[in-house]
């Protein structure tokens, strides 16, 4: 199979799933200028802080499985493996729910949250079921059940959040009120999803594949945690240093400017099952170059033209007590951090489909750490722009640690000189656009822009559809 075929089902039926996963992530996006009407500051930030500790449970419940459940998938013999590893999904993510429920009262006090308590067992619970939810939704994705992974994560997304919303509306506007919906919600996903994978009994037989798959998985752990820290960890620092109000702040401009870094996360997590049944090494490394290039293509227009447009979403994203004049540095510096962000997920890919589990954990948490400690130097001279900085200098701390490790052990050639041009000028854009006054002249330029970079982006993605359709 040619590299253009490869790359035609890549951005063809493969990026179905992302877009799927991608309603999730809108859905939370579309919700947040609603809820911040609904919730004070304070209520919401208390959102924030618990889906932070969720996420967090999420990723430890996990234990990585959903990959080893792909990578199980793609080799002999793999399906009823990976139905049995679905199963060590549900006894891992049930053990780490009881124990966090359990000592819930003890590590929330250093958190500073002990009088969220009913808020954090909600979140815990709400991680836990979405833990074995993602299992499910793993292995739906290998087995290739579009209308069942469809009907999975509506429910965990689209669904919920209604459900959310519609309890603050109607009971009372409080943190709980919303947590409860999510967990009520997410319960029925992982319901859904276990019924329509049909996990099989693990056996005495099964221990050296559930050793092998936890010794790839592990690694893991502390990667998707780090990133975890990476992305949401200056919440916590944040809120230390300037309250619960500049974290409801920070994260309504957080929840937009990330669109491109959250749907390039998503695209990997779809892409990942097509990597692993690519077993010959030259031909996955020649797939990953031309994937990861069509995408900076797209990057371009995209991370330009939503800078640009920073004003227009931020005012509708946040009510004016938000001060959204206030967060374009923010903004714009999240938006930007997507280029580090693609660069790094391409070596990612790489690694991950090698094995190489094991390096991709050690550059993620050294970035982490990097990214807490640049955080804590920034904010006091620059405030919430410190934070935002910090956050690319740390994806780009990472990407400079995976092409380390993948020099030596997945190599990946570098993108075309102009290519990488195009993904500095749009970097520039994107900063200069954050300095640019509001007046009614330049807001109308804003708005131009805008357009041009939306009509830049469909050609570039005009060309994907040509290459499906000449590749069919």
């Amino acid at each position: 199979m040619t590299v253009d075929m490869h790359l035609s089902r890549l951005f063809g039926r493969d990026s179905l799933y992302m877009i799927l996963w991608a309603v999730q992530l809108g859905c939370a996006a579309l919700l947040t200028p609603v809820l911040t009407r609904f919730l004070g500051t304070g209520e919401f930030g208390t959102v924030a802080a618990a889906n932070t500790v969720m996420q967090v449970l999420f990723v430890v419940g996990g234990f990585g499985l959903q990959t080893a459940i792909q990578r199980a998938y793609a080799r002999p013999g793999g399906p009823a493996d990976a139905r049995r590893l679905v199963t060590l999904a549900i006894v891992l993510a049930v053990a780490v729910t009881g124990l966090a429920l359990v000592t819930a009262g003890g590590w929330a006090r250093p958190l500073d949250l002990t009088g969220e308590l009913p808020a954090l067992r909600l979140a815990v619970a709400w991680a836990g079921l979405s833990a074995i939810t993602n299992a499910s939704l793993g292995l739906l994705r290998s087995q290739d059940r579009l209308a069942a992974f469809a009907t999975v994560s509506l429910v965990q997304s689209a669904v919920a959040e209604a459900a959310s919303l519609g309890l603050v509306a109607l009971t009372r506007p409080a943190a709980e009120s919303f947590l409860l919906g999510q967990a009520l919600l997410q319960l029925v996903a992982a319901a859904t999803g276990l019924a329509l994978v049909r996990p099989y009994a693990l056996r005495l037989v099964d221990r050296p594949m559930l050793r092998g798959a936890l010794a790839y998985a592990l690694p893991l752990v502390p990667a998707v945690l780090g990133m975890l820290v990476l992305s949401t960890g200056d919440r916590l620092l944040i809120q230390a240093a300037l309250g619960a109000d500049a974290v409801a702040r920070y994260q309504v401009a957080y929840n937009v400017a990330s669109g491109p870094i959250l749907l390039l996360g998503v695209l990997n997590t779809a892409w990942m099952p097509r990597f692993f049944a690519l077993a010959e090494e030259g031909e996955r490394t020649a797939v990953l170059a031309a994937s990861r290039d069509l995408l900076y293509r797209l990057l371009v227009p995209l991370v330009a033209g939503v800078a640009i447009g920073a004003p227009f979403v931020l005012r509708v994203w946040a009510p004016p007590s938000y001060r959204p004049e206030e967060l374009y540095w923010v903004f714009s510096l999240i938006v930007v951090a997507a280029v580090p962000f693609a660069a790094q997920l391409a070596l990612h890919r790489a690694l991950v489909a090698a094995g190489h589990t094991g390096v991709v954990a050690v550059a993620v948490c050294l970035a982490a750490v990097a990214n807490l400690l640049l955080t804590w130097v920034l904010i006091p001279p620059l405030g919430l722009a410190g934070a935002a900085l910090a956050t690319v200098a740390a994806y780009a701390l990472l990407y400079l640690g995976l092409r380390r490790g993948a020099a030596v052990t997945a190599p990946v050639p570098a993108p075309p000189v102009r290519l990488r041009a195009l993904i500095a000028a749009a970097v520039a854009v994107g900063l200069a656009a954050a300095a640019a006054p509001d007046t009614p002249i330049l807001l109308a330029v804003r708005g131009a822009l805008v357009l041009g970079t939306v009509v830049w982006f469909f050609r570039v993605l005009t060309g994907v559809r040509r290459l499906e359709r000449t590749s069919a």
